[in-house]
Formats: structure tokens, sequence, C-alpha cells
């Protein structure tokens, strides 16, 4: 016969309500009384039976899903760590899923989400799809967006500061004397990517500076080599301003292979500030965004909708940047800016 929560009470002599507050984290408990109903769940095997655990809760399930655009940009990572970290600690599962820049697709793996009966989600994808907004929204489950949504009934939404950090760090390269400045972004059907691109250009204009460029590409390294190349070699600027990370890295090994000194020759700034950033050679100044607050304050907005009564109202929060200033910026050669 399984053992049930009954066993564990009468092994360590205490209420079924005491066991289960230790294994719910609903009480405080002494810490002898832990460690005796601990060691009595150890002893005789005991698993708590979630479904019904989640039903005495009032919740449908114990599972949560938390979609991404791209498992290998280092963006995500550290905002799908603390988001899991806080749902460990509520005795919640994250499941994660992979939707690479595409819509449809993540309008699939909201499907199979809801298949899974989820009791709350987490969008940090780039782009969504309509049908899979709706369906969460239909299906009545919470959910926390990243800079793609307006807050609603069962939405949330986390915005992101970017014109902020364009500002920031437009204004860091025009203070070090920088006028022929250059911008590299991402692709063209991410609405995300695309704020930015338009930030640099309108603070631009506020700052009467001319662009030299303003270049769309892919979010990767590949696609700043790319894209950096065809720029340095063009229009030659003394400075460069990536829409993430990832592109300027790309842009760093560029402007390597043309010849150009990072930072005598050329100037050049991200946006991200992911782990690599301050590993690259020069290291790089970059738009810094708090993942790790991302990840909390997704969980703890989407665990604050699971536990409204009714249906939950979301809200709209708002995350703020910070320049890092490291070795990739510096002021202009006389030549450059000649």
């Amino acid at each position: 016969m399984p053992v049930s929560i009954k066993d564990v009470a009468a092994r360590c002599g205490v209420s079924t309500a005491t066991v289960s507050h230790v294994l719910n984290r609903t009480r405080r408990i002494s810490p002898a009384t832990q460690k005796k109903v601990l060691a009595a769940v150890e002893e005789l095997g005991y698993s708590i039976n979630r479904a019904a655990r989640n039903l005495a809760m009032g919740r449908r399930s114990c599972l949560l899903g938390v979609l991404i655009s791209d498992i290998r940009n280092p963006f995500f990572p550290e905002v799908v760590s603390a988001f899991r970290e806080r749902a460990l600690l509520g005795q919640l599962e994250a499941l994660v899923l992979n939707t690479d820049y595409d819509p449809a697709r993540m309008a699939d793996c909201v499907r199979r989400l809801l298949g899974l009966q989820i009791a709350g989600a987490c969008i940090l994808t780039s782009q969504t799809d309509p049908s899979g907004v709706t369906a969460l929204i239909g299906a009545k489950v919470p959910a926390v967006y990243l800079d793609v949504a307006e807050a609603g009934p069962y939405i949330s939404n986390i915005s992101v500061d970017c014109e902020e950090g364009i500002t920031e760090g437009l204004d860091h390269l025009r203070g070090l004397g920088h006028k022929r400045i250059g911008y590299i972004g991402g692709p063209v059907h991410l609405v995300s990517a695309q704020r930015r691109k338009r930030s640099f250009i309108d603070i631009a204009a506020r700052r009467n500076l001319n662009p030299v460029a303003a270049v769309d590409t892919d979010f990767s390294v590949k696609g700043g080599y790319n894209v950096a190349r065809y720029v340095l070699e063009t229009h030659r600027p003394s400075a460069l301003l990536a829409g993430n990370d990832l592109l300027a890295i790309g842009a760093l090994h560029a402007a390597y292979d043309l010849g150009l000194e990072v930072p005598r020759d050329l100037s050049l700034a991200g946006f991200d500030e992911i782990e690599f950033a301050k590993h690259t050679r020069p290291s790089l100044t970059s738009v810094a965004l708090p993942r790790a607050e991302i990840g909390r304050l997704a969980f703890d907005e989407l665990d604050h909708m699971m536990k409204s009564s009714g249906d939950p109202s979301g809200v709209q929060l708002r995350i703020r940047t910070q320049l890092i200033v490291r070795q990739s910026t510096a002021a202009p050669s006389p030549r450059k800016e000649s």
C-alpha cells in the first residue's frame, strides 16, 4: 500500500495538518518538528500527491510554462534561472520551450502548454501570435509578457525602457566626442529590435547627430560580423552602437579582421550586458538589463495573479537600464573625426 500522510504523522507523533504545513511551507513550524517530519518522510518513502495538493490550494496544476525566443541567446538563461528559483520555492515546476523567434511556433507552444493544464505562463518572446494570447485568456490562464503586450485581464507586461538604454549608449559615445556613429540592430520583423533602432534614430535627431548608418540583421554574432563589416567598409564610422551584445561581439571580430583596433580606431557598445560582455578583449561597454530582476519580477507577478480571486487584472511593470562602461569605448582618434 502506498504511504499516506497519516502514516507520516503517526510515525513522528504529530497531526496530519502539521505534516502538511511542513511539506507545503504554509505555516511556521519549529525546526525540531520540521526535522522529525522530513526524517519520517524520507524513511517511509512518502511522496506528495501533487494533484490533491493543487486541488486543496485551488489551482489546476503545479506546472508553469516559460517561452523564450532563442535558447542559444545568453540573455535568457539568467532570466529563466531566476524565475525557476522563485517557482521552486513555491513548489512549482517551470517547463521551458523555445520559439526561435517564430510567432506561429509561439502559438503552437501555447497550445501544448494548455494541454498540460499549466497554472500560468511567462512569455519571454520577442514576438507573439495573437491566437496564442487569446488562447491563454480563453483558458483563464494568467500570463506575464516581456515587452510585447498591453496589461489587461489575465495579462501583465514587463516593459524594458529601451529608449533610456539607447539614450545612455548614444550619449556616452557622443560625450567621448564621436560624431560619426552607426547602429546595427536586429530583424525587421521583431518589434523589440525595431523599437531600439527607432529610439537610436529619434535620439540622434534630438542630439543633432546624423547617423552614418542604421542597419538591420539578425540577433547573432554572425549577423553582427557581416553587417558591421559592411558598415565599417562603406561608411567608416568612429563608433558603433549595437542592438544587443551578440551583434557587438560580431562587430568586434569584424573590426579585428579589417585591421581596426578597438577602441583606438573604433568605439563599440552593446545592449543587454550578457555574461560574455565582460570577457571579450577588450571588454565590452554595454547597456545592462537586470535579467535576474526580470525573472523574479515575472514570477512574483504571475504568482500574484494565480492567487487572485475571480478574473485577475494584470499590471504594467517597468524595468530600467544602466550603462556599464568598459574598455571598448574611448575618445575618437583625430583622423576618425576629421
